[in-house]
């Protein structure tokens, strides 16, 4: 069969070329791409509750081999973390049955899961997140003069 008889029908016209343009389609970078799917609930009496923390998700660490909780305000609050400051590109999102319980996939990139997280950056220079707000607390915000 030549090119010209495909499916039994004769192809009269030339053969596109595939695209060399990147796709926009909202990926993350060239680099190598993972899907993480991030699950939430709402805290209960038997957790040991952060400050003001009303739901804890769970996300399955590649690099570190184990499961990544974090505790959290809102479901914004879920949202700002994962896509502001992990610059992960939300896919989908989804409530779930229960109060404060939803699902989000995102694309990341492989790399984000073997630097060091923020939390192992303050143990190596001696601080903990909640040195880090007591400090910032402390701090006096004053707007600039003008």
């Amino acid at each position: 069969m030549s090119l010209g008889e495909l499916g039994g029908e004769t192809f009269t016209g030339e053969m596109p070329l595939p695209s060399t343009e990147p796709s926009s389609e909202g990926s993350v970078a060239p680099s190598r791409v993972h899907f993480v799917v991030v699950t939430s609930r709402a805290l209960d009496s038997r957790d040991t509750e952060s400050h003001g923390a009303r739901l804890r998700t769970r996300f399955w660490h590649p690099h570190d081999q184990r499961w990544s909780e974090n505790d959290f305000e809102s479901l914004e609050h879920v949202r700002s973390l994962f896509v502001n400051e992990s610059g992960w590109v939300l896919v989908q999102e989804q409530a779930l049955d229960a109060s404060l319980a939803y699902e989000w996939i995102f694309e990341a990139h492989r790399i984000d899961f073997i630097r060091a997280s923020k939390e192992e950056i303050l143990r190596e220079i001696g601080m903990t997140p909640d040195s880090v707000n007591r400090l910032l607390e402390q701090v006096e915000r004053k707007l600039p003069e003008e």
